[in-house]
């Protein structure tokens, strides 16, 4: 009897421990199968208005596919090595996609071949890197939008007058792109002249102000502003305002915000590209997820653009741009 009964506990023991081995081995086979996007943003700041766009349709594509998501970045957009170490370390995760938003062209080059080497899909997005490898780039055509800005510009000026340009941050296609189609709009006019020397706000509207005070102090003959950026446009927008320059300088650039918005109901700033931020995170997840379950080859996607000034701010279809739930 006794060992009828130790033979009934062995045979407990034994399914117990068989349950638990299962269950363990599940679990293993479970983080390797899930999916993960690993999505590194020029920035993290709570103060970016169109990264946080970015990062919300991120998350909805990855909602939807049902897979896990990091979505990650340095505080500060120039701070390229941070956004280097951040890479490194979405590769010994060995994700099925790590997306890029590069804040310089060259800089993080070799660490986005290194993603490439190790078999992991890298898709690029609002800005590219400077590799021959085959890969996935996502974004605004920036060239053909800031063309349409300087045209505007033109006709703001009614053909002639002096203009500046302050951009984001050197080095990075984005910035690059867009002061080479501004340039290519103000040739509409022969009458324009635009500054040589371009000044860098580093995507801090505080330097873009002072850098704004000073154009203005060493040409006091300006007529308008090209600010590449979000952050950049505001700080310029400030600086006029304070000066009390509003419809004698005239200011043109890229990336709404409630902020922005507000200058543009006060006449400050005319004209603003508005990009499709969350469009370009949601895109950028959907062809990894397509990367990764087809043949398909790697694609350039094209990200449309709106163009917002004061009669159409109020539209709609163009509040969803200044209220975040709304997209």
């Amino acid at each position: 009897m006794k060992n009828s009964k130790m033979l009934y506990v062995l045979i407990g023991i034994i399914i117990l421990l068989s349950v638990v081995i299962i269950n363990f081995f599940n679990l293993i086979n479970f983080g390797e199968d899930e999916e993960l996007i690993y999505f590194v943003s020029k920035t993290s700041s709570e103060n970016s208005t169109f990264w946080h766009s970015v990062e919300r349709g991120v998350g909805v594509a990855a909602d939807e596919l049902g897979v896990e998501l990091i979505f990650i970045g340095p505080e500060k957009e120039s701070d390229l090595d941070h956004q280097v170490r951040l890479v490194e370390e979405g590769i010994l995760l060995h994700p099925t996609a790590i997306i890029l938003a590069s804040s310089d062209f060259t800089y993080l080059s070799e660490v986005s071949r290194k993603v490439i080497k190790n078999d992991i899909i890298f898709i690029t997005v609002d800005s590219d890197v400077d590799i021959a490898d085959k890969h996935s780039f996502i974004a605004t055509n920036n060239f053909k939008a800031a063309k349409q800005l300087g045209e505007e510009m033109v006709r703001l000026l009614d053909g002639e007058g002096l203009v500046g340009i302050i951009s984001h941050l050197e080095g990075t296609t984005s910035s690059s792109s867009r002061i080479e189609g501004f340039r290519e709009g103000l040739k509409a006019s022969q009458q324009i002249e635009c500054i040589d020397n371009i000044e860098y706000s580093n995507n801090d509207a505080s330097i873009a102000y002072e850098k704004t005070l000073l154009l203005m102090k060493t040409h006091p003959d300006i007529k308008g502003f090209f600010g590449t950026n979000e952050a950049t446009l505001i700080g310029i927008a400030e600086a006029i305002d304070d000066l009390s320059l509003k419809g004698k300088v005239y200011i043109v650039g890229f990336d709404i915000s409630a902020i922005a918005a507000s200058y543009i109901e006060k006449d400050v700033i005319q004209s603003i590209v508005v990009q499709r931020p969350f469009n370009m995170g949601y895109l950028s997840v959907m062809e990894a997820y397509r990367l990764s379950t087809t043949s398909g080859v790697p694609a350039n996607i094209d990200v449309d653009i709106v163009i917002i000034n004061k009669e159409n701010l109020f539209n709609e279809e163009n509040q969803k741009f200044l209220i975040p739930y709304l997209e």
